[in-house]
């Protein structure tokens, strides 16, 4: 009898386990938060529930969140990005969408305004960068790809 009580609560937690959350921890570099995994695949955080902000772009990278519980810390290997795409936002005059491959890792979705003479760059917002100088060169890149056809 008392083995049926904790058969439920048994099943829900391990169910949350596999079901919730986790975050991922990339080395010294920034923190992803909200990684869903349902059902042995992962949905990376989305915002406005439908612009994927985050994207994976390793196997190996995958296969490591899918098997890490809630807080998965990643030491990568370096710490490069590159600047896979910028273009022209279509429904708003200066306004600019930027892709930024991390390590060949992760993709980062960034936002570019142009706000008389400055810019504004809005990064992810499941996105939190710990190394404040990695985030800084990023934007310089981005602002110099925008600036460079104006």
């Amino acid at each position: 009898m008392w083995l049926r009580r904790l058969l439920l609560p048994s099943c829900l937690l391990f169910w949350a386990a596999g079901a919730g959350a986790a975050d991922l921890i990339y080395g010294d570099l920034l923190l992803v938060r909200g990684i869903s995994r349902s059902k042995a695949r992962l949905q990376m955080p989305l915002s406005r529930k439908k612009y994927a902000d985050v994207r994976l772009l390793d196997r190996s990278l995958y296969r490591f969140l899918l098997s890490c519980g809630e807080k998965c810390s990643f030491q990568p290997s370096g710490k490069e990005y590159s600047i896979s795409s910028v273009r022209a936002a279509k429904t708003r005059p200066d306004m600019w969408i930027a892709q930024v491959e991390v390590n060949n890792q992760l993709a980062l979705t960034f936002l570019i305004f142009k706000e008389g003479e400055t810019f504004r760059f809005v990064s992810p917002s499941d996105v939190i960068f710990k190394d404040k100088s990695f985030l800084t060169a990023i934007e310089a890149s981005l602002k110099a790809q925008v600036q460079a056809p104006l």
